[in-house]
């Protein structure tokens, strides 16, 4: 093999160990990066819930997570909700989506 080669295989090799843990995936604050508050959505007239248990990492127990979401139609909270309900592999606690009451 190329010595250039080993030593860009080996640069890389460090470069990935030395990644912070925020450069890599992580699906549960992807979800939720993604999710349209309600702070930016204040008339939205549906709001979304989600929360439960996952085991995100492996090597650690379980995490708990939640997600909360503002949107324009029932259609879209439960869009969302699906996806949300499905980054929780552990128990549910809160799978709903419900009108904003009037104030």
């Amino acid at each position: 093999m190329p010595r250039s080669l080993v030593a860009s295989a080996a640069t890389l090799a460090m470069l990935c160990l030395t990644l912070p843990a925020a450069a890599q995936f992580d699906p549960v604050a992807d979800y939720q990066a993604k999710t349209p508050s309600c702070q930016a959505n204040p008339t939205a007239p549906w709001i979304g819930r989600a929360s439960g248990e996952t085991d995100d990492d492996p090597s650690t127990n379980q995490e708990a997570v939640s997600f909360v979401g503002c949107f324009k139609t029932r259609a879209e909270c439960q869009t969302w909700l699906d996806g949300a309900t499905g980054l929780i592999d552990g128990r549910i606690i809160e799978n709903v989506c419900e009108q904003r009451s009037s104030q």
